[in-house]
C-alpha cells in the first residue's frame, strides 16, 4: 500500500512538473510570436479608475483585432500630456473638465464621425475636439418610508433644500471633483445669491456631510435620512447590494457629471484612436460589460434613461460648465464662509 501510494504521488509530481514545462514553453513560443509579429494597439490615457476601463478591453479587441493599452495616470499628468512610461497615446479618456483643458492647451486633434454626430450638442465640443461618452446626472435617493409616508412633496431642488421635515444627506463638496462640479452646477443653474440660499436653507435639516460619493444614497437606504443627493451610478451601486432606496429624478432638471474622450494631436496612430472612440459611442458593445462591474451610466448615444420610481422622465439641466480655476476656488470658499461654517451645521 505504502508502495502505491509512493508511486501515485510520484506519477502527480512529474504530472505536475511535465504540465508547468508544458506552459512554460508555450508562453515562450507566444511571446517569441508576438516579438516576430507585433499586435497592433491603441493607446490610452485616463485618471479613471482601472475597473472602468480594464473589463471592456477584451470585447474591443475581439472585435477590432486592437489592443488596448491603457496607461492611469493624474489629472494633472494629462494636462501635462504625459503617460506614466512616457509615451504618445492616441486616446485620452476623461472628466469634461480636463478635456475642455486640453483643447485650449491645443493637446486634441478634432475627430467627427457618424457616431460623434448622434450625440447632443450638450455633451460634445462644438468644434469636434472631444465627444462624452457617459453622463453620471445627480438625483434624489428616497428612503422608501419616507417616501410612503411624506405628505404632499414635490421633488424640485428648492422644495429639496428647503423643506425642513426631509432629513438630507450629501456629499461634501470638496470631497471630490465630482461633488465641487455640481456647487458649480448649481450656481450656474440658479445663480450664486440664490444658491447659497438654498444650500442655507439645506444645511438647516443636514444629517451630515459625506466624505465619499457613495455616502449620501447609503444614508438613505439605511434609514439615516430621507433624501440623499447623488450620481445616478452610487444609487444604483447601492440598489445592487440589495439595499433599499428609490430613485427620483429632480422634477427641474438635473445636473450632470461627463465623461467623454478626444484624439490626442500627438497620436503616431490616429485612425486606430478614432476605432476606439467610435467603438465606445456604441453602448451596445460593451454596456454589460460595465454594468456587470458596477458602472452605471447614461451613455450619449444609448436610449434615455428608464423613468424613476414616480414615472417621472430624466431631463438634463442645459449648462455650459466653463469654470475658471480662480473663479472656481472663490465660489468654493464663498460657499465655506456663508453656508458650510457660517450656518447651522450639523
Amino acid at each position: 500500500m505504502k508502495r502505491l501510494c509512493s508511486v501515485l504521488l510520484f506519477l502527480l509530481l512529474a504530472g505536475g512538473a511535465f504540465w508547468g514545462i508544458l506552459c512554460y514553453a508555450k508562453n515562450l513560443e507566444a511571446e517569441r510570436r508576438q516579438e516576430q509579429h507585433p499586435v497592433s494597439k491603441v493607446v490610452v490615457l485616463t485618471d479613471l479608475s482601472p475597473d472602468v476601463l480594464d473589463p471592456v478591453k477584451d470585447a474591443f479587441y475581439k472585435e477590432q483585432g486592437l489592443a488596448v493599452e491603457i496607461s492611469y495616470v493624474s489629472g494633472a499628468d494629462l494636462l501635462k500630456k504625459t503617460s506614466a512610461e512616457e509615451k504618445a497615446a492616441d486616446v485620452v479618456i476623461t472628466s469634461q473638465d480636463i478635456l475642455m483643458r486640453m483643447k485650449e492647451n491645443g493637446e486634441l486633434a478634432a475627430y467627427s464621425s457618424s457616431r460623434t454626430d448622434t450625440a447632443l450638442n450638450l455633451f460634445k465640443d462644438e468644434e469636434a475636439y472631444w465627444t462624452g461618452l457617459w453622463v453620471d446626472p445627480i438625483v434624489f435617493a428616497v428612503n422608501p418610508d419616507f417616501l410612503k409616508k411624506q405628505k404632499p412633496f414635490s421633488y424640485t431642488w428648492a422644495e429639496v433644500f428647503t423643506r425642513e421635515e426631509a432629513q438630507l444627506s450629501m456629499t461634501d463638496f470638496i470631497a471630490a471633483d465630482m461633488s465641487k462640479d455640481l456647487l458649480m452646477c448649481l450656481i450656474e443653474h440658479f445663480g450664486p445669491d440664490y444658491a447659497m440660499e438654498l444650500l442655507g436653507r439645506a444645511q438647516q435639516h443636514l444629517v451630515q456631510y459625506g466624505k465619499y460619493l457613495s455616502t449620501p444614497s447609503r444614508m438613505a437606504a439605511m434609514g439615516k435620512c430621507d433624501i440623499g443627493i447623488s450620481g445616478l451610478n452610487e444609487v444604483l451601486r447601492t440598489k445592487r447590494e440589495k439595499m433599499p432606496v428609490m430613485i427620483i429624478y429632480p422634477e427641474d432638471g438635473a445636473p450632470w457629471y461627463l465623461y467623454g474622450t478626444g484624439l490626442l494631436a500627438e497620436s503616431a496612430h490616429p485612425e486606430r484612436g478614432e476605432r476606439l472612440i467610435d467603438w465606445l459611442l456604441d453602448s451596445a458593445k460593451y454596456k454589460s460589460i460595465m454594468e456587470k462591474n458596477g458602472n452605471y451610466f447614461i451613455y450619449v448615444n444609448d436610449d434615455a434613461a428608464e423613468p424613476d420610481a414616480a414615472g417621472n422622465e430624466l431631463v438634463f439641466w442645459e449648462l455650459q460648465k466653463r469654470y475658471l480655476d480662480e473663479g472656481r476656488k472663490d465660489l468654493l470658499n464663498l460657499w465655506g464662509e456663508k453656508v458650510r461654517f457660517g450656518g447651522t451645521k450639523k
